[in-house]
């Protein structure tokens, strides 16, 4: 993975310096299941769900089955969108060191539309969460 520093879009920069404050980390590759600390994981997002009717979004492992599979799922599809970020990054700091050539043009639109898709599943999975937290 390309240093954050080394990006040359500061937004990104600045964002993930935000995010680093409240737990962000990037990743190499998706990790194991096993490896991930999803209650911690699940701390860091569940506010993503506190409205003014649901101000208190329940820990992981106060979650009932098919919800807490689902919050899984949610941050699953989060972290695939992060490593898929972190791949147009990439290829954004090639097209500025390198110039822009159509394999890499390309190489970099393939990646922006997986990045792009991985957001709709994201936002996806979270709509689909969001309804079981709070259908009771």
């Amino acid at each position: 993975m390309v240093p954050v520093q080394e990006l040359p879009n500061r937004l990104l920069i600045d964002g993930r310096a935000v995010l680093a404050r409240y737990g962000y980390r990037a990743m190499e590759a998706m990790p194991d299941a096993g490896a991930v600390d999803w209650a911690a994981l699940w701390d860091q997002l569940r506010g993503d769900f506190a409205t003014h009717d649901h101000p208190a979004v329940p820990p992981l492992d106060a979650l009932s089955g098919e919800t807490a599979a689902a919050a899984r799922a949610y941050m699953v599809c989060g972290l695939d969108a992060d490593l898929k970020l972190d791949r147009c990054e990439a290829l954004h700091v090639r097209l500025f060191g390198e110039g822009i050539a159509t394999g890499l043009v390309e190489e970099y639109a393939v990646a922006r539309d997986a990045y792009e898709d991985a957001v709709e599943a994201f936002g996806a999975a979270g709509a689909r969460l969001s309804r079981l937290l709070f259908s009771h």
